[in-house]
């Protein structure tokens, strides 16, 4: 392992996706490699896999610092995301094809995150890039020269710069007393029940059901029935198997809510209980029942698994001028990125994608920053505030949507209600499927 330095003009906390995008961002936008440290908590290829998809706005945003090639080629380009009951009747289908005129990257490209985390690995390591590992941050506090964060393993560096991607328990953040909450007052505890508890798992079956998954175009396909809503997806081309699972299996996704009635589910729920809810409401035609299922499949392997409550939460402030308590401790500024300044419910694939758009700029700005402030922070510090002002209205509007999503996702459990026939009529319309379409893409929010 490398020797961490004592000091650094940026130090990035987290090298998830969000945290690997803006080093490489700082780096395409003219910071040396020299001037950056990025630390993570755990080593390689350990973070967890969450994320699926990544959407045209955020394809743009990666081609921009030379990401997008390895990732577009390795993902599955979904067409179309089919919403259906648990028979496969077909409830709506949003066609991205609609997206032709605005974007090069008319579709959704499935890929896993744990391999988009390699990718912008590779990448970094391609500009002489370094992650220090593993360190975890355990505090914060001002200095002479900077804000001095000290890691478990007792070691510290000095950063004019703090970037928190540290995700959404960020030590970062709460050391600057940035408060982190649900932006209209609501606990996760007042979420729908039916959806606030999900599993997400990345499963191979018994039999090749890509004749099932891999349509033409290939859609994806979100199921909801009384018993709760289920994901399917796979999870990119056979190189993705291979080099993150080590499988020569095909590798899917599959997601879906658990009711808190039924209790909390285990945090790595195992292959009973993740088969059990399948056949319970997932389709039928991944189903271990005979009586669904004429020709039944059951998951074979799990490759990793996990279960999460959802809730909205978002960071009062995305920059924080730090300093101390005397004129000695000058300090320095703290930026959030990512799940550290913004999280909401996973349905419509969102949290990843903000957070690399958020990335993206947020190293472009950081850099300029550094250009024009002639190594005074408190020079230009309104190119940072006003970034940060304007990535938090975009992520109200992230938040507020999903919460509307949600809402969709729980009317459509229940087909007796009016809820359902008026989210069915209003989902057949051509202007109101464009729209969706449109604001899953993220061009209207980038």
């Amino acid at each position: 392992m490398s020797q961490l330095p004592s000091s650094t003009k940026v130090l990035i906390v987290g090298a998830g996706p969000s945290g690997l995008t803006t080093a490489i961002s700082l780096i395409k936008h003219g910071l040396s490699v020299h001037d950056i440290v990025i630390v993570d908590s755990v080593t390689q290829g350990e973070n967890s896999s969450r994320a699926t998809v990544l959407h045209a706005a955020t394809m743009e945003a990666l081609e921009s610092i030379d990401c997008a090639e390895e990732l577009d080629s390795a993902g599955l380009h979904m067409e179309g995301m089919r919403l259906q009951n648990e028979q496969g009747s077909i409830f709506m289908t949003n066609d991205l094809s609609s997206l032709h005129p605005h974007t090069k990257y008319p579709y959704a490209c499935n890929v896993s995150q744990a391999y988009t985390e390699k990718t912008l690995h590779k990448r970094f390591e391609s500009l002489s890039g370094h992650v220090f590992r593993p360190l975890k941050a355990v505090g914060m506090k001002p200095s002479t020269s900077g804000l001095e964060v000290t890691f478990d393993s007792g070691e510290s560096i000095t950063a004019l710069y703090v970037i928190a991607a540290d995700g959404s328990r960020s030590v970062i953040r709460t050391n600057s007393g940035i408060t982190f909450a649900d932006p209209d007052g609501l606990t996760p505890d007042e979420m729908d029940p039916r959806t606030s508890q999900v599993v997400l798992a990345d499963v191979s079956f018994t039999g090749n059901l890509d004749h099932v998954f891999r349509t033409d175009p290939f859609q994806g396909a979100f199921t909801i029935g009384e018993h709760g809503m289920f994901l399917t997806a796979p999870l990119g081309h056979p190189k993705v198997h291979s080099e993150i699972y080590h499988s020569e299996d095909p590798v899917y996704r599959i997601g879906f809510s658990i009711h808190l009635g039924k209790g909390e589910a285990p945090s790595r729920p195992s292959i009973d209980i993740i088969q059990k809810y399948i056949d319970q409401q997932g389709p039928a035609y991944i189903s271990s029942d005979p009586s669904r299922n004429p020709t039944p499949v059951k998951v074979k392997n799990i490759y990793w698994s996990t279960r999460f409550r959802t809730h909205s939460a978002i960071a009062d402030t995305f920059f924080k001028r730090v300093r101390g308590d005397t004129d000695k401790e000058s300090g320095g500024v703290v930026m959030l990125v990512g799940d550290a300044a913004h999280i909401h419910s996973p349905i419509g694939g969102q949290g990843m994608n903000l957070g690399i758009r958020d990335a993206v700029g947020l190293g472009a700005t950081v850099a300029k920053h550094i250009q024009v402030s002639n190594a005074d922070i408190d020079n230009h510090s309104e190119l940072l505030r006003d970034f940060a002002e304007d990535r938090r209205g975009r992520a109200l509007k992230q938040i507020d949507m999903t919460k509307r999503f949600v809402w969709m996702v729980g009317s459509l459990m229940n087909p007796y209600s009016v809820q359902y026939w008026f989210l069915y009529l209003l989902g057949n319309i051509p202007f109101m499927k464009r729209k969706l379409v449109w604001q899953l893409s993220g061009l209207g929010n980038r």
